[in-house]
């Protein structure tokens, strides 16, 4: 690595900083340092919060799928709750070969990923980012060349997200593009159609919906027909299956999904 090849790169990111488009552009730092196809970037709290990514493959299954419960048999997600340390990190590493069958099948053969690298990236006690990186099929596997260079770009990468994450834990991301009132309501209505993916049975989403629009629990009850008790069931059992604690935890994975949710056209699996 050179500082004449990385000294664009890295003015533009630094023109970024406290913008929404510093996650991209970190992106485009690295993966002009070493190639990777795809890179996905969380915030770590008490579940992941979605910040970037610029996945082009399967990208609706990995979010409806992955956020919601997936990312529990996640193996980086594993080891950072062990307490895995700042640094990079490949996906032998983590796993010691002893990668879950269901999430290599529901994760890496579903999405394409053929080898993976996660940046471990601590900001502050609260706050704890993990970076993807991700290399399709058609690449060759992670040289140790290029292994070496991630680990020179590292201190700068940490460095950078210390500055453009100083103190409070990201909710969400923040969207770079404008949009009319329509689309954004479309956007809204189609969030609250599949908030929660294929976790929920549909009476669970109808409660959610409604959890969602602020209606308490004898309120529910009278628009879906039901019993009081039946809704406080159907509330239990969609925290329990989406992992949250909460009206306030439902919120936020809302606000989340409203941003990863698939596009008109886009394939939800």
């Amino acid at each position: 690595m050179t500082h004449a090849t990385l000294t664009p790169d890295l003015t533009a990111t630094l023109d970024a900083l406290h913008t929404s488009a510093f996650p991209a552009m970190l992106v485009r730092l690295i993966q002009r340092q070493v190639a990777f196809d795809c890179a996905l970037l969380l915030g770590m709290g008490q579940r992941p919060v979605y910040l970037y990514d610029n996945l082009e493959h399967r990208r609706a299954l990995l979010f409806d799928r992955y956020l919601t419960s997936h990312f529990g048999q996640d193996p980086f997600m594993q080891a950072l709750a062990a307490g895995l340390p700042a640094g990079v990190w490949t996906l032998a590493q983590v796993s010691q070969g002893k990668l879950d069958p269901d999430y290599q099948q529901r994760f890496y053969q579903a999405t394409g990923w053929q080898e993976e690298v996660g940046l471990i990236l601590p900001i502050h006690a609260g706050l704890t980012l993990v970076l993807f990186l991700g290399r399709l099929g058609k690449r060759h596997p992670l040289s140790q060349g290029e292994r070496v260079k991630l680990e020179e770009l590292f201190p700068l990468v940490h460095a950078l997200c210390r500055q453009h994450w100083p103190q409070a834990m990201p909710l969400m991301a923040t969207s770079t593009t404008s949009a009319d009132g329509a689309t954004v309501k479309a956007a809204v209505e189609l969030a609250m159609d599949t908030v929660g993916g294929d976790q929920l049975t549909p009476r669970e989403r109808q409660v959610a919906r409604l959890l969602l629009q602020g209606l308490d629990t004898e309120a529910i009850a009278t628009a879906l027909g039901i019993g009081s008790g039946t809704v406080k069931n159907h509330r239990k059992h969609l925290y329990g299956k989406l992992r949250l604690g909460s009206r306030a935890e439902l919120f936020s994975f809302f606000l989340n999904h409203l941003i990863t949710a698939p596009g008109d056209g886009e394939p939800t699996a």
